[in-house]
């Protein structure tokens, strides 16, 4: 019997202002599963709004460390539980730079100044759980290449069952799906670096490893654990 997918995450600390920010921009508290009422933008409506985040609705917010994946054959959650819970006590905490709203082709995200922290970071949780994921399966494949791979994400995806990682990782968290009109783009991306300044511009610390679970396909993702970074007088 399937267990689902696994992710690891960053996600804002619980009752933080960039948390509240998040879930009420998505419309959904990832921890609880619970509805968050959505920001009402100037002359957007929340309804539009709600259709232009309904994809990452599914996963919460959050910006991903490694991508979602199937437990091997014999490995159990508390076996994904240990391993995190172990990484994370060897890596000490950061603050991630400031974030700025910007498009990544066709949706817009939040992406920070730079990607090196959250690189190193995303590497490390890349090495440390690859060993409890399952073979990529011939669907995965198909439809990750059916979205165009250059050759270096092809080997990645072969290597690792996910072709955006080590050299092709850029963090972002999503804000939201594919907008494909460069116009109305443009004119949310304005509304939500009106909306996102009192989160933007400063940086963020970044003190656990989330994960984030589903149990099938069609299911929201929810975060069920968070693992503590091991040097917290780093943080203060």
């Amino acid at each position: 019997m399937s267990l689902g997918r696994y992710g690891v995450y960053y996600a804002p600390p619980r009752w933080s202002d960039f948390e509240r920010f998040g879930t009420a921009w998505l419309g959904r508290d990832a921890e609880t599963g619970e509805p968050v009422t959505q920001p009402d933008l100037p002359g957007l409506g929340r309804d539009v709004l709600r259709e232009l985040t309904v994809e990452p609705r599914r996963y919460g917010f959050h910006g991903t460390l490694m991508a979602p994946f199937e437990p091997a054959e014999g490995v159990g959650e508390a076996a994904v539980r240990e391993r995190l819970d172990r990484l994370a006590a060897t890596l000490a905490p950061l603050h991630m730079e400031p974030l700025a709203v910007r498009a990544i082709g066709s949706f817009l995200a939040l992406v920070p100044a730079y990607q090196d922290g959250p690189a190193e970071l995303a590497e490390a949780v890349l090495r440390a759980m690859h060993p409890l994921r399952a073979p990529v399966t011939e669907a995965d494949r198909a439809r990750r290449r059916a979205n165009g791979l250059t050759p270096a994400q092809d080997r990645l995806l072969e290597r690792w069952g996910y072709p955006y990682v080590l050299g092709e990782f850029r963090f972002h968290i999503t804000l939201t799906g594919r907008v494909a009109d460069p116009g109305l783009r443009e004119r949310i991306a304005g509304l939500a670096r009106c909306h996102a300044a009192t989160v933007t511009g400063r940086p963020h610390p970044v003190r656990e490893l989330c994960l984030f679970h589903q149990p099938d396909r069609e299911t929201p993702f929810r975060l069920i654990h968070r693992a503590r970074l091991g040097n917290t007088s780093e943080t203060s």
